[in-house]
């Protein structure tokens, strides 16, 4: 039989950092869900979701962008500022 000819025939160690990896990224997400006030356990569930946790990385961070802008809006507001 050929070794290592599959194509997710992956040692064991990796296939342990993957998932280790993708399981801290998942509760990092958490953390920003929660900072944005959104649905937190979802979060975690779509990141830990293969395939679909790639394209849900591009939205948390345009969400994470966005939210920073209304923030700055926010303060801006507040402080009476003008914008030009």
């Amino acid at each position: 039989m050929d070794n290592g000819t599959m194509p997710f025939d992956a040692p064991l160690p990796v296939v342990v950092a993957f998932v280790a990896l993708y399981i801290a990224l998942a509760v990092g997400n958490g953390f920003v869900a929660r900072a944005l006030g959104k649905h937190v356990a979802l979060w975690v569930v779509i990141s830990l979701i293969p395939v679909v946790n790639y394209f849900f990385f591009v939205y948390i961070g345009y969400s994470v962008v966005l939210g920073i802008l209304h923030r700055l809006n926010a303060i801006q507001s507040r402080m009476g500022v003008v914008d030009t």
